[in-house]
Formats: structure tokens, sequence, C-alpha cells
């Protein structure tokens, strides 16, 4: 049973989808994200996966931006940046790659 189970861990382990945090997307680390930084790790994520032949179901569903940046000042802040990930992660989001 024991076997079974640490099988099963390892397989799901390998389906399992990295979830970006914060700090990958604070590339200068000054606790907000740019646009630039957000786009720039976006698409470096996105082609790391292409990459790995992983597919995009929804990849033109992806949140933009200014949809994230709630209080509308030109970034992101931690909240921000969690609580979008809160709300669409576990959803057909893309939104961080």
């Amino acid at each position: 049973m024991k076997k079974l189970i640490m099988i099963a861990l390892i397989v799901s382990a390998g389906w399992a989808v990295h979830k970006p945090t914060f700090p990958e997307f604070d590339l200068n680390s000054d606790g907000q994200v740019t646009k630039s930084e957000f786009e720039e790790v976006r698409t470096k994520r996105m082609k790391q996966r292409a990459d790995e032949g992983k597919l995009f179901k929804n990849a033109g569903e992806e949140h933009s931006f200014e949809q994230i940046d709630l209080n509308k000042d030109g970034w992101l802040s931690k909240d921000e940046f969690i609580l979008h990930e809160k709300m669409h992660h576990g959803q057909s989001c893309i939104t961080f790659g």
C-alpha cells in the first residue's frame, strides 16, 4: 500500500504546474512589478513551457497587466499579484504563463 501511495505522489508531482511567485516577477526586487517585468517573465515562462512541449489550453485568455493592476498605478503590488492568483488560478487562467 505504501508503494502505491508513493507512486501516486511521484506521478502527480510530474503533472503539477509550477505557480509563479511574486519574487519571480519582481526582477529588481523593489517590491513592485512593472509592466515590462511582467511581460518579460511571462514571455520567458511561455517559451520555456513551449520548449518543454507543454500545451497551452486557453492561451488567448490570459489577463493583461492592466486587468491585474486594480488601482491603475502602473505597477503590481504583491497584494494585487496574490489576489489575481487566488481568484483565477484553479480556473482556466494562464496569465502568469
